[in-house]
């Protein structure tokens, strides 16, 4: 029962849910995106539902999830958490996957999936925790990779989708970039103060992608894919050599 109660309070409130819609909220003003021109629809009220899932198993300090089930405890799953947020930017924008779509997908799971084989689990919480210099960069080259990937992804300053969705879609891979940069003590802090601390630096994300969108304009979908490509790829190598 306490295992259920944990999984809603997840998936409705924290780090999903309400929290996930409040990170939305806070990553939109700064990005300058359009007004949507049309309704929503129920492909992308789907693409929300599997965003706010994905979000729920981020680890953030004192998140219910980890905490599932009641009795011995399970971590996160990040291949359920990267195949939650591709399955709703699959299912909520459009059909169409251009190369450059193509590359930014690629650019944000590999790096993620690769520092999990390196670890030998998919649990999320150990992922974003391995010891040591090497591994430490190539999460945060990760973190770099997932943000410049996310704009593209969630096709941003396309007006034909809901403004709220676009927000999503910065706001989960934001999520698991904060956990991914967290610096050491992280999941000693109170879990007020990390949302608090996660929600500021979404705002600060969200002016980030305005501002490259406002200086390179049409060139920022292609600059921000290949320069999250460059990240992932300097992820990978530091993965690779990183000591065992």
């Amino acid at each position: 029962m306490l295992g259920l109660l944990d999984a809603v309070v997840a998936v409705a409130l924290f780090p999903g849910g309400l929290y996930a819609m409040a990170m939305a909220a806070a990553v939109l003003p700064g990005t300058r995106m359009p007004a949507a021109q049309e309704p929503w629809t129920g492909n992308a009220v789907a693409a929300a539902v599997l965003l706010v899932c994905a979000a729920a198993l981020v680890p953030l300090p004192d998140s219910p999830v980890t905490a599932l089930p009641a009795g011995g405890g399970a971590p996160a799953n990040l291949l359920a958490a990267v195949l939650l947020c591709g399955a709703g930017f699959a299912v909520g924008m459009p059909a169409r996957w251009p190369r450059v779509r193509l590359t930014a997908a690629v650019a944000a799971a590999t790096p993620l999936l690769v520092l999990a084989a390196s670890a030998s689990t998919l649990s999320f919480p150990v992922v974003v925790s391995l010891p040591g210099r090497r591994l430490a960069a190539a999460r945060a080259l990760a973190a770099v990779a997932v943000l410049l990937a996310a704009p593209v992804l969630a096709r941003v300053h396309d007006h034909c989708l809901p403004r709220g969705l676009r927000g999503l879609g910065l706001a989960v891979p934001a999520l698991v970039a904060a956990v991914l940069l967290a610096p050491p003590g992280w999941s000693n802090l109170a879990a007020a103060a990390a949302a608090a601390m996660v929600a500021g630096g979404a705002v600060l994300y969200g002016v980030l992608v305005g501002a490259l969108a406002l200086t390179l304009r049409r060139r920022a979908i292609r600059a921000s894919a290949y320069a999250a490509a460059l990240a992932a790829i300097a992820s990978i190598v530091l993965t690779a050599l990183a000591p065992r």
